[in-house]
């Protein structure tokens, strides 16, 4: 059962009355009222880890993403649709058939919201007044009911047309004519079980095994006494558990014969390596561990996959001269290692123009593949081979070869060289031609 929050005004609760009844079946709606903005960050924090996700009224949605750039959890805000905003206005020109819309202030149509493409439809001189570029605080109400009240006074609108219910007995209060819009029932209804089966969709995904593969630094016999072995993997699995104890994210561990196995799920994963850019357990354990360790993340459908998938990306990161964490997810995506300036992201799939780059240029698919990730990374398709080296983690050398290889086979060509200092050999600046996989 999905559990959504709902951070809403408390004058309109009653505008959601007969919501939670109607998803029911597939969602409980756990209703969190706020009377102030201000309010909000706290009731989202208290609530984040009870709930999979939160939809919120338009203005505590902004402002919150103001203070904070993102959310932690899939969050949304329900909003009127442009649909009901035009029956509104079609009922309001039915009604009133005297109105003149260039007499009415609407205080929730902005830039945002491409003022709904009244603009569209109205000429210039007919266009209602709109709202003036606020930011959104704590004092939003205030700042817009003066607009409303200033409109009025200087005898600019003849009808006030709102969102906001905090302001709604304030505006009859100062005797303005007005009109509060709030999406219906059906409307509402509608955009929640969108939302559910996003969640639901997420939340499966999530549910997906996570395996961590944590291996040591083998230990040269000849010199350190099967004790120290010993030793390693007992202060190895002690920092594992005071790890898991410390971020409150229980895990499964087992133990073989060189390495340690974590067992989690993806959801878990995303917690631990800040949404898959750094890894807090190699953070944790470079400072508690007198000897290194290599980790890999594996995510599968299964624990087969998984596990395969963790160890492959435990290979990767005892290759890499970094000592990072990488990960491999389900899709054979490939990211690592975390938390490093030359963290990459590619697939370890071969699609037919992989293959055909690889025959044409007699490199690897995989160096292909990495050298496109490098392309995509750094948004340009001009290198050198100390670029190059640093972000595959491999020698010069090797990286003037794989250069050299592309531009024997007019896949590159050194476009121009740079020279930094007046001595020495200047550098060779290759311009990367792979062309296009569409």
């Amino acid at each position: 059962m999905i559990r959504l929050g709902a951070i809403i005004a408390q004058h309109s609760l009653k505008e959601l009355t007969t919501v939670p009844a109607r998803v029911a079946d597939h969602c409980e709606v756990v209703m969190l009222p706020y009377h102030r903005l201000h309010e909000t960050p706290e009731l989202y924090r208290q609530n984040e880890q009870l709930v999979d996700g939160f939809v919120l009224t338009e203005l505590a949605y902004f402002y919150l993403n103001d203070q904070w750039d993102s959310f932690p959890i899939p969050t949304y805000f329900f909003q009127i649709s442009e649909q009901e905003f035009y029956k509104k206005l079609f009922q309001l020109s039915m009604n009133q058939r005297d109105l003149d819309f260039s007499r009415v202030y609407i205080d929730f149509l902005s830039a945002y919201n491409n003022f709904f493409g009244i603009k569209d439809v109205l000429e210039p001189d007919a266009m209602p007044l709109t709202l003036s570029p606020f930011r959104i605080t704590d004092k939003i109400h205030e700042e817009v009911l003066n607009e409303h009240i200033e409109h009025w006074q200087a005898g600019k609108i003849d009808l006030s047309l709102t969102r906001m219910s905090n302001i709604v007995e304030d505006l009859a209060e100062q005797g303005i004519p007005h009109l509060y819009l709030f999406p219906s029932p059906d409307s509402i209804v509608q955009q929640f079980e969108h939302i559910i089966s996003e969640l639901a969709a997420i939340k499966l995904a999530e549910s997906r095994i996570a395996i961590g593969y944590v291996t040591m630094e083998s230990v040269d016999t000849a010199k350190e006494s099967l004790n120290e072995w010993e030793l390693r993997q007992m202060l190895l699995h002690k920092s594992l558990l005071e790890f898991s104890t410390e971020q409150k994210v229980p895990f499964i561990i087992q133990k073989s014969n060189n390495s340690f196995e974590i067992i989690s799920s993806f959801k878990d994963l995303k917690t631990l390596t800040d949404n898959l850019t750094q890894c807090l357990l190699l953070t944790y354990l470079e400072k508690t561990l007198p000897f290194p360790v290599h980790i890999g993340w594996g995510v599968g459908n299964s624990m087969y996959k998984a596990r395969i998938n963790a160890q492959s990306a435990n290979s990767m990161s005892a290759a890499s001269k970094s000592m990072g964490t990488y990960v491999v997810t389900d899709s054979d995506q490939i990211i690592g290692p975390l938390g490093e300036e030359s963290c990459l992201t590619y697939r370890n799939q071969v699609n037919e123009f992989v293959k055909r780059k690889s025959e044409e240029t007699d490199l690897s698919t995989l160096q292909l593949q990495k050298i496109m990730a490098v392309l995509a990374k750094t948004e340009r398709n001009e290198l050198t081979a100390e670029e190059l080296a640093y972000h595959l983690g491999i020698t010069v050398r090797s990286a003037n070869r794989m250069l050299n290889q592309l531009e024997e086979k007019g896949v590159a060509r050194i476009l121009y060289k740079k020279q930094e200092k007046l001595r020495g050999r200047p550098k060779k600046i290759y311009q990367i031609q792979l062309g296009s996989e569409g």
